[in-house]
């Protein structure tokens, strides 16, 4: 790839979620300081309310196979590095898909909780080890890595979303503000996962994005749960079953159809849709009487952003020279996040890369 050097004197990371927290700590280990500005509060919006599932080959066979091996690869590093095993509960874990049918009989002896009115008997199949498989709590996640980020320098500002971008000969000079503010940058990142495509209205060479509603809940289950990610599919949903090491249990599988920037409500006023997370706890009683039986502790829904051709926006702006994207990731977006800023920080600062960014190139479309 062609890199163009750009010495920088300031750096804007537009969006406080996992990626501009990424983002933001890479370009700390290149000796640049930055800024993130958000305009809520950081992880408020799916960085805060995703699964937090990793897997390394999940990917295979897409342009984002090796992006995706790299990434999990990193996150085993931030989790040495942070001590992320006992701040934001990284832990290696198992996936199994599970059959489900109305009315089925569960006989999974070896998995005594999988005894749900719907499991199919002798249904269950291993679909990831833990070598290849990981977790941690995407909310602990940004404020663990987040803190350490301001140890080293971060500067953070919340409240004031940036409502424009200011630039002379078609180089990035600075970015307004909704409070009326102008902070002057010689770069900025937009990393404000389904609401960047606001951005286009700045930026003429940044592609459409839209955002997927998502719901999810959280059971305290009334007996202890192993670590095992299970997979179904019962009838038109998919539930996703991940327990997690504080003893909650996080579950999801309700979507619903793709909205674009533009239409979406502010991320600190995003709320569920009526009888979603009713429908997700009744799915879960039909998986497990540990699930049946636990009390469900959160209910909640975020926007998962997505692009034409589900891969992600990851480089320069076309048109406005010092303005980056990192958005776009659908539901990888927490496994993607630390190979998107390790890459994005190498690009701001001059260097090569070794992490192929080629197929998410914004000037593609």
């Amino acid at each position: 790839m062609d890199l163009e050097a750009y010495v920088m004197v300031k750096v804007a990371i537009c969006g406080g979620g996992v990626i501009g927290t990424c983002v933001a700590h890479y370009l700390l280990e290149n000796g640049i300081n930055s800024t993130i500005i958000e305009g809520s509060s950081t992880a408020c919006a799916a960085s805060g309310k995703a699964g937090g599932f990793l897997a390394r080959d999940w990917c295979c066979g897409s342009a984002l196979e090796q992006f995706a091996k790299i990434s999990f690869n990193l996150h085993r590093e931030l989790a040495i590095k942070l001590d992320g095993k006992s701040k934001y509960d990284y832990r290696p874990l198992e996936a199994y898909s599970l059959n489900l049918c109305e009315g089925a009989s569960s006989g999974n002896s070896c998995h005594e909780w999988l005894n749900g009115s719907n499991v199919v008997a002798d249904s269950l199949k291993l679909i990831g080890s833990t070598d290849t498989i990981a977790q941690l709590h995407p909310f602990k996640f940004v404020e663990t890595l987040l803190n350490y980020n301001v140890s080293q320098g971060l500067n953070v500002m919340e409240g004031a979303a940036v409502s424009g971008i200011l630039q002379s000969n078609n180089k990035l000079t600075g970015l307004t503000l909704s409070s009326g503010d102008t902070l002057e940058c010689d770069a900025a990142v937009l990393t404000m996962g389904p609401w960047t495509g606001i951005a286009a209205d700045w930026a003429s060479g940044l592609p459409s994005i839209y955002g997927q509603k998502a719901h999810s809940i959280t059971i305290k289950p009334y007996k202890e749960i192993p670590a095992e990610a299970i997979f179904t599919e019962f009838g038109e949903y998919s539930p996703e079953i991940y327990p997690r090491p504080d003893g909650e249990v996080y579950i999801c599988g309700m979507a619903e159809n793709r909205k674009p920037s533009s239409a979406l409500p502010p991320p600190q006023s995003v709320v569920p849709t009526e009888g979603s997370c009713q429908k997700i706890k009744e799915m879960s009683n039909s998986v497990s009487s540990f699930l049946k039986d636990g009390e469900v502790s959160c209910g909640q829904a975020c926007y998962l952003p997505l692009t034409h051709d589900g891969l992600p926006l990851i480089g320069r702006v076309p048109g406005v020279r010092g303005l980056f994207s990192g958005a776009g990731h659908g539901c990888w977006g927490i496994l993607s996040a630390p190979a998107t800023g390790k890459a994005l920080a190498e690009l701001i600062a001059g260097k090569e890369t070794d992490i192929d960014i080629i197929a998410f190139r914004l000037d593609r479309f």
